[in-house]
């Protein structure tokens, strides 16, 4: 299960799920995350767009562009939004979609620039993805399991293959 919505989170916690993949919590002091995965966050262009020559870039360079942005109710949009709050940028919003790939798709047709999850899918659109040189960043994703839950055999197998072939620090 990939624990990004409330409902799931909620069902966890209700012993609804053995175990989690999501994005860590804070203040969650009975779970145990255990980081296995990670991913950076990238700037995708149009493949005719005058950043398209960048192989790197600072956010502030998206300044005067349009953006297609994370709505409200993604978890980017608020990873997004700090970004550009810490270089002091107030983005210049042209459309709010849910999904990335959607986003993705939206900038392959030359509406805006956005910024998104690398996502091996990128590679097979039509856009150009640059690296962000500032302000670093990288998502995390955790296997999460209930520190007071009873694990049946075959999921605490489960459990110590994920953490002892997949485990990061």
């Amino acid at each position: 299960v990939l624990c990004l919505e409330q409902r799931e989170r909620n069902g966890y916690k209700d012993e609804k799920y053995d175990i989690v993949f999501c994005t860590k919590r804070e203040n969650e002091p009975d779970i145990h995350f255990i980081p296995v995965s990670k991913q950076d966050l990238v700037v995708i262009a149009p493949k005719n767009h005058p950043l398209s020559g960048h192989e790197s870039i600072n956010l502030k360079e998206l300044a005067p562009y349009p953006q297609i942005y994370f709505s409200q109710a993604s978890d980017l949009r608020g990873i997004v939004d700090n970004l550009f709050q810490k270089i002091q940028v107030k983005p210049q919003i042209a459309y709010e979609i849910d999904e990335d790939i959607v986003i993705a798709g939206f900038v392959s047709k030359g509406f805006g620039v956005a910024v998104v999850p690398y996502m091996t899918d990128l590679l097979r659109m039509d856009v150009k993805i640059i690296q962000i040189s500032y302000p670093d960043w990288e998502r995390k994703f955790y296997m999460a399991a209930l520190k007071t839950h009873h694990m049946t055999p075959v999921v605490k197998n489960f459990y110590d293959y994920v953490t002892t072939n997949y485990g990061i620090l």
